[in-house]
């Protein structure tokens, strides 16, 4: 059976381990946080102390990294998988990063002979279940087949690299956006002594639910941290702005997160955030009404 390594244990990544060890794989993790390694231990996979260690003991390595910065010292850092990677083997980046990320990943495994596969992935259509949008030739996309059909629940080929990037970054660009005036819109009309609630509780808007009554928490939102959502609008803005491409309106929801990102904990989920900030400037930091809850 093909074996399978995971760098980046996080929340995407532990579920890419649950999936491959349930259906038999055997899988080699590694992560610079020793609890995420453990967590994977204790699913039965093997544990490696660098990507190179990865890479020369399996056939097929996914990433599930943060962005640009983590992939490329990944692939090129001290004891990364250029150093052990041959002739044959499969990378499938499942990170977020900037499309130039992809495109650079992708030459370097021409160089030594191994195929690249670009495999974004979203949890938020409104189909259930993890969809991955790959880029890549069609000949990597189809061996990546086998390890995509484990670890989502429909993929498609969206072109070459960087096609899939860029197709996710305008998918962030889309829900950034959706949230940032979902949260304005239920602080507008709670600022000025409203009860937002009939918006889901009438008209039936698919809202977030925390905006409505303050309970966050990632297990709640699992839509990704703030920081994540500004690299990612800030990717989108650069690659843009490279091709003359115009975002007005990304634009103005970037500096949103980006303000945000100044007040409020790095780390918090970005709805939280966001609806957090709004209420910062209208002097109304925590409060919410009990019409509200």
């Amino acid at each position: 059976m093909t074996s399978i390594g995971v760098i980046g244990v996080g929340y995407i990544g532990k579920g890419f381990v649950d999936r491959l060890r349930d259906a038999g794989y055997p899988v080699t993790a590694f992560d610079v946080d020793d609890d995420q390694v453990a967590y994977a231990t204790d699913r039965g996979a093997s544990a490696a102390e660098s990507p190179a260690e990865v890479a020369r003991d399996t056939d097929v390595v996914v990433l599930a990294l943060p962005g640009s910065v983590e992939v490329e010292a990944t692939m090129e850092g001290t004891g990364g998988l250029l150093a052990e990677l041959a002739r044959g083997q499969l990378i499938v980046d499942a990170s977020t990063t900037h499309p130039d990320t992809s495109v650079a990943c992708e030459e370097l495994c021409a160089e030594v002979g191994a195929d690249f596969v670009e495999a974004t992935i979203t949890g938020g259509s409104p189909r259930e279940g993890y969809h991955v949008m790959a880029g890549g030739s069609e000949r990597a996309y189809e061996r990546a087949a086998e390890v995509l059909n484990v670890i989502a629940d429909d993929h498609v080929r969206i072109g070459a690299v960087p096609d899939a990037t860029v197709f996710k970054l305008g998918l962030q660009m889309r829900y950034a956006g959706h949230h940032a005036v979902d949260a304005e819109v239920v602080e507008f009309v709670r600022d000025n002594g409203v009860d937002p609630t009939p918006f889901t509780d009438f008209l039936e808007f698919d809202m977030y639910e925390g905006y409505f009554t303050g309970e966050f928490g990632q297990a709640m939102e699992g839509l990704g941290t703030l920081a994540i959502w500004n690299k990612d609008l800030g990717y989108a803005r650069e690659f843009a702005d490279e091709r003359g491409t115009a975002l007005p309106l990304t634009g103005v929801i970037h500096e949103a997160y980006k303000a945000t990102s100044r007040r409020v904990d790095d780390g918090e989920g970005h709805a939280a955030a966001l609806v957090t900030y709004w209420m910062l400037l209208n002097d109304r930091e925590g409060e919410f009404d009990a019409a509200s809850k």
